[in-house]
């Protein structure tokens, strides 16, 4: 079990690791933050990560006080000092301690939190039967200031109203919709349709977040010779899909096998989403990951 936590330069344990109650990502949610996973002691798509969560930082004007190549090293030091092997990583850069404000010059020095723990397999029947999805009445408007997809702390307020809708309806993912209609991206993950043998998922944009394991999952099918496009669709389209599947660091394919009450298909997982699986698999396992 994992035990020490990285706080700016020092290793703590859960009981020492503190952060002060005038820091900005207490008080304002002001900070970005990256999730990984390592497995059998690699972190996956490490550099992944960290190039996105410096576009996040420099998108809402955070400057990190160390460099890339640091932070990767903190990053890896922590699950080894964890001793862990399968492993939930996150990283929160907030913007630091100040006085209460909005002025960012109030904050001379930002705080940098790596927090370690065991990975815990998600339920084995959700990836053979697929799970249960909602698509809540929550929209992912990205506001005009927002240039870039980001994963920002105080930009996750919709993504929490649309977690509490699916957990009312018992679904595992809530999916929001874009301010024009179209579907945009789950609480925590990016989504996928086939349909008539084309796998689509909606363009990332300030309101869907350009996924790591999304990322991923265009490039295996691509290899895999399997017909892609990023496109916007509907509700409708969504629940008349052949296949769903969504994506993220900790689901990596997670097959869906009902929208709304609606079932998606006639197995689960689909014939393309099955072969993603089996080939995301064998990537994580024995792709470079550092």
């Amino acid at each position: 079990m994992s035990n020490l936590i990285y706080i700016n330069g020092k290793f703590l344990t859960r009981d020492e690791a503190k952060v002060s109650v005038l820091d900005h990502g207490f008080l304002y949610g002001s900070g970005v933050f990256e999730t990984m996973r390592a497995y059998n002691a690699n972190v996956f798509m490490i550099d992944k990560h960290i190039e996105r969560l410096f576009r996040s930082a420099e998108a809402i004007y955070l400057n990190i006080p160390i460099g890339k190549l640091e932070i990767k090293k903190a990053i890896m030091d922590t699950v080894r000092k964890n001793r862990l092997k399968d492993a939930y990583i996150r990283i929160t850069i907030s913007r630091g301690e100040g006085e209460p404000g909005l002025d960012p010059d109030l904050c001379q020095s930002p705080t940098v939190v790596i927090y370690t723990k065991e990975f815990k397999p998600y339920p084995e029947e959700w990836y053979k039967e697929g799970i249960k999805i909602t698509v809540t009445s929550i929209k992912k408007g990205a506001p005009d200031y927002i240039k870039i997809p980001l994963k920002a702390c105080n930009y996750y307020l919709p993504n929490f109203f649309a977690k509490l809708e699916a957990k009312k309806r018992g679904a595992v993912e809530g999916i929001m919709l874009t301010e024009d209609g179209y579907i945009a991206e789950g609480t925590v993950s990016n989504i996928f349709i086939v349909s008539k043998g084309i796998l689509i998922t909606p363009p990332a944009c300030p309101d869907v977040l350009d996924g790591v394991t999304r990322e991923i999952v265009i490039q295996i099918a691509k290899d895999a010779n399997i017909s892609f496009k990023e496109e916007k669709f509907l509700k409708d389209e969504l629940i008349n899909a052949d296949e769903c599947f969504l994506t993220n660091t900790t689901f990596e394919i997670m097959p869906v096998r009902e929208v709304d009450d609606f079932k998606i298909g006639e197995e689960e997982p689909g014939k393309i989403t099955a072969l993603l699986m089996e080939r995301f698999k064998h990537y994580s396992l024995y792709s470079k990951k550092v």
